[in-house]
């Protein structure tokens, strides 16, 4: 038999739809069969890992809610004694601070006075200096009324209402009235 060379393709017959088929499962489609799988993996994966991450974070909100149970009558103290500081400053801050007219007052006294049992009462917007002092040196009554009437820092309208004698005592009365008085602050409280 002679053997010749055919250069011409063999014809084949058109493919059919199955065998279409059968070819494009084989090629295309198990890559795209093996890219879902993966995805498919992934997202199991992943969800495995939300699930983890949520029972966790659901264990951490109990444990954080048995905290807010436990330590809830203590915040209801804390507040409660935040109101009660609150208020304590607001009544401080409206406080007059009358340690500086004390201290005023005391820097009017004469010097070597024979003025004793100063007594100081406060009432609204009028101050009574009242106290007692030798008949011999009348002087310091006096230079107390001069220094009080001179001094308009603090009192306004001082006046000596009245003047007893009584043995060898002298009994005073000076009534003024209050202006300017700093209201106190608990910044300038030094510890």
């Amino acid at each position: 038999m002679k053997k010749g060379f055919n250069l011409l393709k063999a014809q084949a017959e058109p493919p059919s739809v199955w065998s279409k088929m059968y070819d494009w499962v084989l090629g295309s489609a198990r890559i795209i069969i093996i890219v879902v799988e993966i995805a498919v993996l992934v997202a199991f994966v992943f969800r495995i890992i939300v699930d983890l991450k949520s029972k966790e974070l659901n264990k951490n909100i109990e444990q954080a809610e048995s905290v807010l149970n436990v330590l809830h009558a203590s915040e209801l103290k804390f507040r409660e004694i935040q109101a009660k500081t609150s208020t304590y400053k607001m009544i401080w801050d409206n406080t007059p601070d009358y340690s500086l007219l004390i201290s005023n007052i005391n820097s009017l006294l004469p010097t070597n006075t024979s003025i004793k049992d100063l007594t100081i009462s406060i009432s609204g917007v009028d101050i009574i200096i009242s106290g007692t002092a030798s008949k011999e040196k009348e002087d310091d009554i006096k230079t107390l009324e001069n220094n009080l009437k001179s001094n308009s820092i603090y009192l306004t309208g001082s006046v000596l209402e009245k003047l007893q004698d009584t043995n060898s005592q002298l009994k005073f009365t000076f009534k003024a009235g209050l202006v300017n008085i700093p209201n106190k602050r608990l910044s300038d409280i030094k510890e």
